[in-house]
This record gives C-alpha cells, structure tokens and sequence, in this order.
C-alpha cells in the first residue's frame, strides 16, 4: 500500500472515531466541582467582544472564580461599551449551557457548540466595572480594529458599513436578521463571511502588491504568513479563516517547494490538524463541516464543469466563477437543508452575478478601513464601494422575489441526510470529475 493511501486510511479512521466518539459516547462534563446556576462576584479579562444589533456578546477569562476554568459568555446592552484586555469586576448568575429546543422539535446541544471555543458558562446582563486596563498586544490589535470599525461606520451608512464589517472583519451580528435571510435564500451566506475565497482574494492582492514592489516570491510568502497570523488574531482567529488560511498557505507553498499541494490529502491534513487541537469542531462547528466538503466539491468538481460549460464564454473570467460557484455547492447542499431548511435553487444565478463584485469590494473595504480618517481619500473609496453593496443588495433582493427561487423542507431527516451523501460520492465514484483536464 502507498504512503498516500496508508495516510488517508489512517485520517479517515482518526477523523471517524472522533465523530463516534463525541456523537454518541462523550458524556464528559467541564467544570464538575463548580455550582452553577448561582451569583458570583470575581475579576475577569476581557479576551474578545462582539457587537450585535440590540447588544454585545464578550468572551472573558474569571481570574479568581473558584472550580471554574475556561471562559464565559457575557450578553450586555449595547451601552456602555468596553474594550479587549479591559480588566472587570463583574457580579453575575452564571449558568450552564444545555440543549436547546426549536419551535419544530430540533434540538441543538450549545454547551458543545461554546465548548469548542472554550466557554463553558453564560450569563446575561451582568454588573461590570472596569478596574484596570492591560496593556497588551491583544489591546493594541483591538485598539486597531476598533480602528477599522469606525472608519467603516464613519463613511458607510447601513447596512453597506455591517456588510463592510462581515467581509473583511468576521462581524456578521450587525447585519439586519431579514437581510441575512435573503442572502441565505438565494445562496449568499457564504459572501458576508469569511471563507476560503476571501482569503485567496486578500492574500492574491497583498502577493500582488509585494511582487510588485520588487519583493522575491519566497519571501513574500514570509510577509503574507505574518501578516495572516496578525489578521486571524485580529478577528478574533474566527475558525472559517484559520481553515482558509491553512489552505491558501498549502497553495503558496507549493510553487515554493516545486510540489502541487492543493489536494486532497492536503485538505485532510487540515482537517486532521486542526481535528487534534479541537474535536469538537468536527461535530459542533457547521462551518468547519461546510468549508471541508465546500473545498472537496473545488477540488473534485471544477475542471468537470469548466469542461462541460464551454457554452459559458470564458471573458471576464465568467466560465470559471460559474464552475467555482457549482463545485463548491454539489457537496455542501445536502448539510445547508439538514441544518437551515433551505434549498436555493437560484444560488448558482445569484453566485455567478455577484462574486465578480467580491475583489473590488475586500480592496475598497481594505482602503477605506485604512485611511478612513482622511476625508478626502474616504469620499473617493467610500462611493464605490458603496455603489458596489447597493448592486449586491439589489440583486440579492429581486432575485429572492422570484417564485421558486428557494425551497423550504422542515422535514429534511439525518436519514435523507446520509442517503444523499451516498448518492453524491457513487455519483462521483462513477463519473470521476477529478479526471478532467
């Protein structure tokens, strides 16, 4: 047996038993010596904060809270507001994440979804009193970011600015619920994250820039992995963009070492690295799930409909986005209907038209988030990028209103779940997409 076999046997037994294993057997518990459901007063760090359209979420780290460890989840008004590496006083009931029920019987186990960030607790309005202000490098990247926001929030009115945030800056809670539902409905969800097509888009920009400047490819690759490492810390190492960063280093590294990287051995030795370090992503974290088999459909699926599409012309790149776009959903469909309940059927029209838009929009965002303060050079940024989401909204809107556009199935089973999976890879097996040239 080949080493490239032996190794993706031995993944797929590594990343299987870890599923088994925290699906049906796991019945650790976190914390067991402390008693919850009860108020305590203690110190804590501020270690990250989100903002939200009717408040914040902030991550802390108790410094003298007795039998706790790991972090807890605050919920606060929007106001006042307070700052990453803020030292607090804070006096709360701190309770015990459990299952959650939705209006249709679904449950969702949150103690394993916080669990996979290390939270092991909420609580909700508390009383805090900042006593003291760490100087650190996580207050300075904060500071910066907080930077960033008010830039984009000085020279964009809503929701250009929250879809401003969510694309270059992973704060998605800004943007209003009805909007969000639209680009889930045609298939837009993945354009306001950050995804693996982001980061491409940035890391392709900045290796321009460096190229451009004189720099050699071999150490640019340097620059572009610092500047990835102080990124992810930045946004908070939101794990979609830790997995795409892995991925877009494979591909860098590549030419580096005279070796094709981008594969899928590659893939599952991202999986598998990032599986070791945090289990429960494999069965907690929908978006580890959906990045994995986005990229598998990439790897498996793009030369066969850039084959097949020869009546796409290939001007403005417009074959390959359309092939990109269908790749990436072929595997991921059946996981979107199992946990969202919808099946959009419009989400190859909708990609096609608006992922063009994507660079122009990451460059402009990164300018303006850049040299915001200056107001001459944020009226020149801030009107194209402006009239860039209004094209974005605006076809994500009318697209919706088609009949059709998207199916709703609430009864879309773990059973029908595997029977597509399995239809999907026979299907694959048959007609070996991967062959292509």
């Amino acid at each position: 047996m080949s080493k490239s076999k032996i190794f993706l046997v031995v993944s797929l037994i590594f990343l299987s038993s870890n599923f088994v294993w925290l699906k049906f057997f796991d019945i650790s518990q976190n914390n067991p010596d402390f008693v919850y459901d009860e108020f305590y007063s203690f110190k804590a760090l501020i270690k990250n904060t989100d903002k939200k359209l009717n408040g914040w979420q902030i991550i802390i780290q108790p410094q003298d809270l007795a039998n706790f460890s790991g972090n807890i989840l605050l919920t606060t008004p929007l106001y006042p507001e307070y700052k990453i590496s803020n030292i607090i006083e804070v006096a709360c009931k701190i309770n015990q994440p459990g299952i959650l029920v939705d209006d249709d019987g679904s449950e969702f186990d949150y103690s394993k979804y916080l669990s996979k960030s290390n939270i092991y607790a909420t609580c909700y309005r508390p009383r805090i009193k900042v006593i003291d202000q760490q100087q650190d490098v996580a207050f300075y990247l904060g500071s910066s970011k907080q930077y960033f926001f008010d830039n984009l929030d000085n020279n964009l009115v809503e929701p250009a600015s929250s879809l401003s945030k969510a694309i270059l800056l992973a704060s998605r809670r800004e943007i209003p619920q009805d909007l969000r539902n639209k680009f889930s409905q045609v298939g837009l969800s993945h354009v306001i994250a950050i995804s693996g097509l982001h980061m491409a888009i940035i890391v392709w920009l900045l290796q321009s820039l460096l190229i451009g400047l004189g720099i050699r490819r071999q150490t640019s690759f340097i620059y572009l992995f610092l500047f990835l490492l102080i990124y992810l810390y930045l946004i908070g190492f939101v794990p979609s963009a830790m997995r795409a960063s892995l991925m877009v280093m494979m591909v860098l590294l590549g030419p580096i070492l005279r070796r094709q990287t981008m594969s899928v051995y590659s893939l599952i030795l991202a999986a598998d690295i990032f599986v070791l370090f945090n289990p429960e992503l494999l069965v907690y974290d929908i978006g580890f799930q959906l990045s994995f088999l986005a990229v598998l459909g990439l790897l498996w699926y793009v030369r066969f409909f850039n084959k097949i599409l020869i009546f796409i012309p290939k001007k403005f790149k417009l074959r390959e986005v359309l092939s990109v776009t269908l790749a990436a959903q072929i595997l991921t469909w059946p996981l979107i209907v199992y946990y969202f309940k919808i099946f959009s059927v419009i989400a190859p029209v909708a990609n096609f038209l608006v992922l063009p838009l994507l660079p122009a929009i990451l460059l402009f965002s990164l300018l303006l988030a850049l040299v915001g303060f200056v107001p001459i050079l944020a009226s020149i940024v801030s009107w194209p990028l402006f009239i860039l989401f209004k094209i974005m909204i605006i076809i994500t809107q009318n697209l919706v209103k088609i009949p059709g556009a998207y199916i709703t199935i609430n009864n879309f089973s773990v059973e029908y779940l595997i029977i597509s999976f399995v239809f999907i890879f026979l299907l694959t097996f048959i007609i070996k997409p991967y062959n292509y040239e």
